[in-house]
C-alpha cells in the first residue's frame, strides 16, 4: 500500500514534462540574455568591496565584545 502515491505523483510530472517537450516549437532561437547593469568584472569588484566591508565591521563587533 502506497502512502501518498509519490511514485505515481512523480510518474504524472514526468510524463507532462515529456509532453511539454514534445509541444514546444524546436526551431525557435532562444531569447538573447538580457544586458545587466554591470559586466561581471564589475559585479565581482562590488561583491569584494562589500565582503571586505562585512569583514571589517565583523571584526569591529568582535573586539568590542570581548
Amino acid at each position: 500500500m502506497e502512502k501518498f502515491g509519490i511514485f505515481n505523483l512523480l510518474s504524472a510530472l514526468a510524463g507532462a514534462a515529456a509532453h511539454e517537450e514534445e509541444r514546444a516549437p524546436q526551431d525557435d532561437p532562444p531569447p538573447p540574455p538580457q544586458a545587466g547593469m554591470f559586466t561581471p568584472e564589475q559585479r565581482a569588484a562590488r561583491c569584494l568591496r562589500l565582503l571586505e566591508r562585512h569583514e571589517h565591521i565583523a571584526r569591529g563587533i568582535d573586539k568590542k565584545h570581548r
